[in-house]
């Protein structure tokens, strides 16, 4: 294309030469005759008009409008010719790309559809191509759209509301869909129309207002995510490392264990207060080194007495040997509430994490761990939404401290999987089996109360 167009050029500069070549020549050779005389003679020689000429022309003059008529003919057919060709092959090479781009659609299965193509969707379609994730992009902006094009990624123009444009993008065989435009208002659509072309369809949001959560998720967004948000906890990571604190702070994450005891997080889910005597009847374990309470300060070696409010976190210690697990026959009985479908999600996240259990403490247990603590992660937001779907559909009073809870231990499992090397699969599962239980036992129960009572 570089070269069609420099071509292009250089015959348009022989063009424009030729013209100035005849004017001149005219002036030269004919006298009496201007710049100007010499100019229209040249350009109705060129254009083949066929007017009769200015003056009488000498000789001379014959021979050189001979010469002009040859060479000028030729440069301007020349030009007419290739700009003709660059049209035609443009809009054939477009219709190529169009329609090779729709079989390689057309044959995508299980890929993830990115409307929006910002920084946001280009950030997005980066990371998932080094993971090797097929994924096709939305854009009705001209420029944006062409620029995923020139990343050879598969481009539907339009608006990603528009239910031709999905189908289109090949919504009915994706698995994910990411709301990547700038507007929450257009994020909320493109999830309804995007909902109603696929129920099994993964529909992921990008927020900006946190009060327009509860809607998305009514919308059938599965989960939203606040780049303002995860961006200014990346800052903070980065101002800690550079104050020396990162490292202390992996260090405390860790669950050291020393000579057979171990450390374990406690949060408080209650909207009640509970006090450390109650934490350790509740947990068994041998005492609470110390309470991190809402503003970030330590009590080490709290009194039975001491309260911790709802949101607080008590750091426990435990013997490793001692620390219990469900079995699998224990674990039905366990988290039921009364609810099957809930009750089978409960079932099955507690059974991955026996999973997890059993895997070896070697560099390949540790890629096991890994994969299977992924799988979790997440069937677990899945099973979030399907309970916040529940809770919304029956107005749950309580919905709004549930989905906070659970947007916790969405941070948990992301916070934790970074430090998989320095866990082992025994005390891994303990973490998440005492999460998943507590908040099964402290948070689920609640609103499978709420709707006993609707029942009954």
């Amino acid at each position: 294309m570089r070269n069609q167009n420099q071509l292009l050029i250089r015959l348009a500069a022989l063009v424009v030469l030729t013209l100035v070549a005849g004017t001149l020549g005219y002036h030269l050779i004919e006298d009496g005759w201007s710049l100007f005389d010499g100019f229209y003679m040249t350009l109705i020689t060129l254009t083949t008009i066929g007017y009769s000429e200015v003056h009488p022309l000498s000789p001379a003059g014959r021979v050189f409008t001979t010469v002009l008529i040859v060479i000028g003919l030729g440069a301007a057919a020349a030009v007419v010719g290739q700009f003709a060709r660059i049209m035609i092959e443009d809009n054939l090479s477009a219709k190529w790309r169009n329609r090779r781009m729709v079989k390689q659609i057309s044959r995508m299965k299980n890929h993830v559809i990115i409307c929006g193509f910002g920084r946001i969707g280009n950030a997005i379609s980066r990371e998932l191509g080094g993971m090797g994730i097929p994924c096709v992009i939305i854009d009705r902006d001209d420029s944006r759209s062409e620029g995923s094009r020139t990343q050879n990624l598969p481009t539907v123009m339009g608006n990603a509301t528009s239910d031709e444009t999905l189908i289109e993008a090949g919504i009915k065989r994706a698995s994910i869909l990411v709301a990547a435009l700038s507007n929450d208002s257009d994020n909320l659509f493109v999830a309804l129309a995007a909902r109603d072309l696929n129920r099994d369809l993964t529909v992921i949001a990008r927020g900006e207002d946190k009060g327009i959560e509860t809607r998305m998720l009514r919308a059938g967004v599965d989960r939203v995510v606040y780049p303002a948000q995860l961006g200014g906890g990346q800052i903070a990571r980065l101002v800690g490392d550079e104050l020396g604190h990162v490292e202390e702070e992996s260090r405390s994450r860790r669950l050291a264990d020393v000579m057979g005891y171990d450390l374990q997080i406690f949060r408080n889910f209650r909207q009640a207060k509970i006090t450390v005597q109650e934490i350790l009847a509740t947990t068994e374990a041998l005492e609470i080194a110390a309470v991190i309470d809402s503003e970030g300060r330590h009590h080490t070696r709290p009194a039975a007495d001491h309260e911790v409010k709802s949101g607080e976190t008590a750091v426990l210690l435990v013997e490793t040997v001692s620390t219990p697990h469900l079995e699998a026959g224990d674990i039905r009985e366990a988290v039921s509430m009364g609810i099957p479908g809930v009750d089978e999600e409960h079932v099955a996240m507690l059974e991955m994490v026996n999973r997890i259990r059993g895997a070896g403490p070697s560099r390949e247990g540790s890629k096991r761990v890994a994969q299977l603590l992924s799988e979790l992660q997440e069937y677990t937001l899945k099973h979030f939404h399907h309970e916040e779907q529940l809770m919304l559909s029956v107005d749950y009073p309580g919905t709004e401290h549930h989905m906070e809870q659970h947007r916790f231990l969405a941070g948990e499992f992301d916070r934790i999987s970074g430090d998989i090397p320095n866990l082992d699969p025994v005390d891994l599962a303990g973490i998440l089996e005492t999460w998943i239980s507590t908040h099964i036992e402290e948070v689920d129960r609640l609103y499978a109360e709420h709707l006993n009572k609707i029942e009954v």
